[in-house]
């Protein structure tokens, strides 16, 4: 969330005048005129960064596939396609049950009941966003597509960071529940370092979600920025049950991945619980790669790292060469992304098309507040304030 630029005090412009500037530049300092310049530089240099580190873990990710292709081309020339669509429905309806609803229940709980085919929109598009350079556009998405239902940018705001700090809460649960069970595999690598640093978390967001600290916080931002406090709120048990209906619905995300994975490697059924501690914690190092949109590589190379330590010997032993499996667990980590992003689609397009009045705005759609013409104008000291809180 970007903040405002603060008004250039008027002492600073007199004083430039009185000091001989020309009225070319309308009498303002230049480090003033400059400061947007280089704030606008800084955000570029930031994005361009984090770019250039996703495409360099991108390239280091799929060079065994390039490397060995003759080794692994037969095997990817095997994909089962239709089990990859099959797995995609299961995801989007995943995403329905388990994702877009927890928010529409948190929502309710701020006093905010949204129809069911608009809060799936709005979350469904909103999510799309984050493949987009920074991680504000998610955020200022989900912001714009609900405010025509009455939600302020608040409200909103707070709602998020609920909802994905219990979706991450747990991701953490099943990944450390399921790889713990690795032992003494897990005392090296890359795979470790993200195991412990996810770990440590489970105590932080516990506190977090807990409704005497997350409401404290919630309110105390919304009275500095001037808007009324979450009155309605949900209770811890209520909160505990949410998290218990999203590692649920993990367990099913954990079998669609198994579903495409299980027929290249030769996995077991009995071996479910791989890919998905391999999974949940690719799904946490990318969430919390704040320079790779969606996760975008880094999601990738967890995958590939955890999967490798993770693989039972039978499975990794009808591969010769370990390279050759870096580069087949590779390209696996390539289709569980295009799975998902399919996944994603189907569902935002069932939503548009189940909510089309909403999708183009029309003042007729289900669930859309009209403001009272007679409505008080908005306060002066609030003009200023981020759009993610009007």
């Amino acid at each position: 969330m970007s903040e405002s630029d603060s008004p250039i005090p008027v002492s600073d412009v007199a004083g430039s005048r009185v000091e001989g500037g020309s009225s070319d530049n309308g009498g303002v300092d230049a480090s003033v005129e400059q400061r947007p310049l280089a704030k606008t530089a800084g955000k570029f240099l930031r994005h361009g960064i984090g770019i250039l580190i996703t495409l360099a873990i991108l390239v280091w990710m799929l060079k065994p596939v390039v490397v060995h292709w003759a080794q692994v081309k037969d095997r990817i020339s095997d994909t089962n396609w239709s089990r990859v669509l099959l797995a995609s429905l299961m995801f989007s309806a995943y995403l329905f049950v388990f994702r877009a609803m927890s928010w529409r229940r948190i929502l309710i709980g701020f006093g905010h009941c949204l129809p069911v085919a608009p809060a799936t929109r709005i979350w469904s598009t909103s999510e799309l966003a984050r493949y987009l350079p920074g991680v504000i556009w998610q955020v200022v998405g989900r912001v714009y597509l609900v405010r025509p239902y009455g939600v302020s940018g608040s409200f909103c705001s707070a709602s998020q960071v609920l909802e994905l700090a219990i979706f991450l809460l747990a991701n953490i649960i099943l990944a450390v529940g399921c790889l713990v069970w690795l032992g003494h595999k897990m005392v090296h690598g890359l795979t470790l370092n993200w195991f412990l640093a996810i770990a440590a978390l489970i105590p932080v967001l516990f506190v977090l979600v807990h409704p005497k600290v997350f409401y404290r916080l919630a309110n105390r931002v919304m009275a500095r920025v001037g808007k009324p406090p979450i009155v309605k709120q949900l209770r811890f048990r209520e909160l505990c049950g949410l998290l218990v209906w999203s590692l649920i619905g993990l367990v099913w995300q954990s079998l669609a991945i198994w579903l495409v994975v299980a027929q290249p490697l030769g996995l077991q059924f009995t071996k479910w619980w791989v890919v998905a501690g391999a999974y949940s914690l690719a799904w946490c190092a990318g969430f919390l790669a704040f320079w790779a949109p969606g996760g975008l590589g880094v999601r990738e190379v967890i995958f590939v790292t955890a999967m490798d330590l993770a693989l039972p010997p039978a499975a990794r032993h009808t591969f010769a060469d370990p390279k050759v499996l870096l580069g087949f667990l590779a390209f696996l980590s390539v289709l569980l992304r295009l799975w998902a992003t399919t996944g994603e689609l189907i569902l935002a397009g069932i939503a548009s098309t189940l909510d089309y009045r909403g999708a183009l705005r029309r003042p007729d759609a289900p669930g859309v507040v009209h403001k009272s013409t007679d409505a008080a104008p908005v306060r002066s000291e609030n003009r200023t304030a981020s759009p993610l809180l009007v």
